[in-house]
């Protein structure tokens, strides 16, 4: 393990935008970057409203970030992150313990798990199989309030891998029953719940995506979301899932729609209003069931939504948002009082981190 020490702090450059969208009434929203930043990206947020994320400096390279609901702002680095253009540091999840989850890249460019404790203390890892070569890959994507870490990892046939990390340091590996073994194919968890439950896709051997839910007690449920494609390159993505065991993705079929799975099985799915070809897009789902994520007009930009547990739709773009050439909001995160943090991309595509408080 390795000692987060002096963390370089500094204040957030906060912006309040001066205008928001019809959506957003009743709701604020707050932007800020990394003070030398070019690039700022909001991802995981917790129940405190600190948000991590990565940054890119001038010299293209990446660096984890944390942002207090009070706007501070400190930066890391994990040991062994390589410093060179497109390398580096890069943070997903946060606890509400304050433990962070994330990767980084090594000079060697072999990517490797990280979890960062709340009191600056780095522990980095990785995967059965991986970590000694270029190609043998972890990524973790989901930290629980317990500590366990799930993601996936890549061997050298470039199949994929769930893994789970456990709290006494024990990393096992696991496939969906149905997971393709070849190139670009196999399971991709992307949550955890507090129960330890983790959610996902799969690849299979003809390129079709399902969904997957596996219990702490290791069993494995496989679903497809109603009028999902069946063809190479379509199917189910489950993205996130909460502590009830609700799970929220998107299906593709032509278009690209969004889907509710409640713990029971039943699927409930839905599509933004004239979302259009760039289609309905669920990135995070909170304790109470309401989902956020982003969706996207053909040839214009892409907005935030939120979609209550009963079914609303209220959707947002932040103020000063680009409007076209797929630019616009990403919310990836919601917390258990309902903030959403993301990012958002200006007109000359410049990103932003954002959090929208209710």
């Amino acid at each position: 393990m390795y000692r987060f020490g002096a963390l370089k702090v500094c204040l957030a450059l906060i912006a309040w935008g001066p205008g928001l969208a019809a959506g957003n009434r009743g709701a604020t929203i707050a932007t800020f970057d990394v003070p030398g930043a070019l690039d700022t990206f909001g991802y995981g947020i917790n129940t405190a409203g600190t948000i991590t994320g990565y940054w890119v400096d001038a010299a293209n390279v990446y660096h984890g970030f944390l942002r207090t609901s009070g706007g501070t702002i400190a930066t890391f680095d994990a040991p062994g992150a390589a410093t060179t253009s497109g390398l580096g540091t890069f943070a997903y999840s946060i606890n509400t313990a304050g433990t962070v989850a994330g990767y980084f890249t090594d000079a060697s460019l072999v990517h490797h798990g990280f979890v960062l404790s709340s009191s600056g203390v780095f522990t980095t890892f990785d995967a059965p199989g991986t970590g000694a070569a270029p190609g043998k890959n972890t990524f973790p994507q989901s930290i629980n309030d317990a500590g366990e870490v799930t993601g996936y990892c890549q061997d050298t046939s470039a199949t994929t891998h769930g893994f789970l990390l456990a709290t006494d340091g024990a990393i096992t590996s696991f496939d969906a029953p149905n997971a393709g073994a070849g190139e670009s194919q196999g399971t991709y968890a992307l949550s955890i719940n507090d129960a330890g439950t983790i959610a996902g896709y799969y690849a299979d051997q003809f390129f079709v995506y399902h969904g997957f839910q596996l219990a702490a007690g290791g069993t494995m449920t496989e679903f497809d979301a109603p009028g999902a494609g069946t063809g190479a390159d379509l199917g189910t993505f489950a993205v996130s899932m909460n502590a009830a065991g609700t799970i929220a993705g998107s299906y593709t079929n032509g278009g690209t729609q969004g889907f509710v799975r409640a713990s029971n099985g039943t699927i409930a799915t839905f599509d933004v209003t004239a979302a259009g070809s760039l289609g309905t897009l669920p990135t995070a789902i909170d304790s109470a069931g309401a989902v956020t994520g982003y969706y996207g007009l053909k040839s214009t930009a892409y907005r935030g939504f939120l979609r209550s547990a009963k079914g609303t739709i209220t959707t947002f773009q932040v103020a000063g948002a680009g409007t076209k050439d797929y630019l616009g909001t990403f919310p990836y995160s919601i917390n258990k009082g309902g903030a959403i943090a993301g990012y958002y991309t200006d007109a000359s595509g410049k990103a932003h981190g954002f959090v929208r408080t209710p």
